[in-house]
């Protein structure tokens, strides 16, 4: 009598993307919240700008529905069907470009800061830019290949396959390091040893491009490592999955963090500090004014020796720390009279 096989095949094959795709759709809410966040905080920002955040969320929508509708036809549709598991569903290659094309528009972003901060270098600015095309070449190499082999296992014994997967995220990791290496060196460059506020603000900011860059690099490698190592599973498209999110979140959240890094660093600042958000490359942003609400109480005593309080508030601005000279009867609210 044969043996009955206890083992499920699509566990193995499939599980890991599943677990990774429901991993992206809940970095998918992160970004919706982030992109809520902008609009709400942001509103003075630049039409152009606008519209790119608008225009990365509708991608990121699009590419969720896609990784929902992927794991719709493996798990449901194809229900029972274990030699369904090896084909190629149609809805690969739409995750596949619309994660190329989000991932590219955001390296995009980080170019043109790289060609801000660098004074518009052209070499080096142009170098990068060559290594974001060259991912953008490869991916459409990967989504063309994925419909002309129909099957997982046709597909990844090709050497064409091999070298689009590879090459494209490479590059895509390649262009990450590049971009927050290069960031980190212009901001250093721009410290002050007489400013120490500033100087920390270009800590965090370096701090958020480093760690941005070498999130969505790990990434980049983790998924080519997992390409050619397991064979028999999806878990590197699932990780393809991912990587789209991240690069939507980490733009997402250098555009909020800028009110942030602001906040945190200015508190005590009394002189105008800069941002690197402009056309021209820095705009001053005026320190805040921090306002004390006083309240002074007089007290009368009448002919009749009734006691009448009256109760004042004054704004007033508090003087520089500069200044050693405090009205302290003005602080303490008066005397009375």
């Amino acid at each position: 009598m044969a043996e009955v096989a206890t083992e499920n095949p699509a566990e193995a094959f499939f599980g890991g993307l599943l677990i990774e795709v429901f991993i992206a759709c809940i970095l998918f809410g992160i970004t919706t919240l982030q992109t809520f966040i902008y609009f709400q905080k942001y509103q003075s920002d630049t039409r152009s700008l606008r519209l790119f955040v608008a225009v990365t969320w509708v991608l990121e929508v699009v590419h969720t529905a896609f990784c929902i509708q992927l794991c719709y036809a493996y798990v449901i549709t194809g229900f029972g069907d274990f030699l369904g598991f090896g084909d190629i569903n149609w809805g690969v290659g739409i995750t596949v470009f619309t994660e190329v094309i989000l991932s590219t528009l955001v390296q995009l972003f980080y170019v043109r800061r790289v060609w801000i901060m660098s004074n518009k270098n052209k070499l080096l600015t142009g170098g990068i830019l060559f290594f974001t095309i060259c991912r953008v070449g490869f991916g459409i190499g990967s989504t063309i290949l994925s419909y002309h082999f129909p099957h997982w296992l046709l597909f990844r014994a090709q050497t064409a396959a091999t070298v689009t997967v590879a090459g494209g995220l490479g590059a895509a990791a390649l262009v990450d390091v590049l971009v927050a290496l290069t960031l980190s060196f212009f901001l250093s460059r721009g410290r002050s040893e007489y400013h120490k506020q500033s100087n920390s603000r270009v800590n965090l900011i370096m701090l958020y491009a480093v760690n941005s860059g070498a999130i969505t690099a790990t990434a980049s490698i983790l998924s080519v490592i997992l390409y050619a190592t397991q064979k028999e599973s999806l878990v590197f498209l699932g990780l393809v999955e991912i990587q789209g999110k991240l690069y939507a979140n980490s733009f997402l959240g250098s555009l909020n963090a800028r009110s942030h890094i602001r906040n945190k660093v200015s508190n005590n600042a009394q002189y105008p500090s800069f941002e690197s958000y402009s056309n021209s490359g820095f705009r001053p942003v005026a320190p805040p004014v921090p306002k004390v609400e006083v309240y002074r109480q007089t007290v009368v005593t009448n002919d009749m020796g009734m006691r009448v309080s009256q109760q004042e508030v004054d704004n007033v601005s508090m003087p520089s720390p500069r200044s050693s000279n405090y009205d302290m009867k003005t602080i303490k609210g008066g005397e009375l009279v």
